[in-house]
């Protein structure tokens, strides 16, 4: 025989939702609220536009004399990662209003792991750069990366970069 637990009264009333999911969106904000209130903090929400304070948390993206550089500052580039780096270097791109002939740089130096989608938004920056006018250019590999890059023939579609002073040469 089972024994019953007792029944506890509600925290809050939850609204009607029509699925499950939003359901536990809803509870699992209100418990991180609740959480931060227990423990003194102000909550807050993170803006999502990045357009106002010019920084990401996947890309940092410099203008140079010659050309743009894109550094990949995530260790690892996946599904959640690849379409927000792609459309913010995109954008980026499209903003510098770079000479004809000038560079387009992508350094991977802390990055660690690349999927498909990491492999595919490569492809994507290389062919945004060509229809920029800007030259292609890899640095910052690690020897997996390069081996994979090479395995998937995508070193043939950027020229790679493996010192500091041909990067200065490259960037002005």
């Amino acid at each position: 025989m089972r024994a019953q637990l007792p029944q506890c009264a509600p925290i809050a009333t939850a609204p009607k939702f029509s699925g499950r999911f939003s359901l536990l969106g809803w509870l699992g904000q209100k418990s991180l609220l609740a959480t931060a209130e227990i423990r003194g903090m102000t909550p807050y929400t993170l803006t999502t536009n990045n357009r106002e304070t010019n920084l990401s948390q996947f890309v940092a993206i410099e203008r140079f004399p010659k050309g743009l550089l894109a550094r990949v500052v995530c260790p690892s580039i996946g599904q959640r990662e690849a379409p927000i780096i792609s459309s913010e270097v995109t954008e980026a791109l499209a903003a510098a209003n770079m000479p004809k002939g000038s560079s387009f740089v992508l350094e991977f130096s802390g990055v660690t792991m690349l999927s498909s989608m990491g492999l595919g938004m490569c492809v994507d920056l290389r062919n945004r750069a060509e229809a920029a006018k800007m030259k292609p250019y890899m640095t910052g590999t690690s020897r997996s990366l390069l081996d994979l890059f090479r395995m998937m023939r995508i070193d043939r579609l950027y020229t790679v970069v493996h010192g500091r002073d041909e990067l200065g040469n490259i960037l002005g």
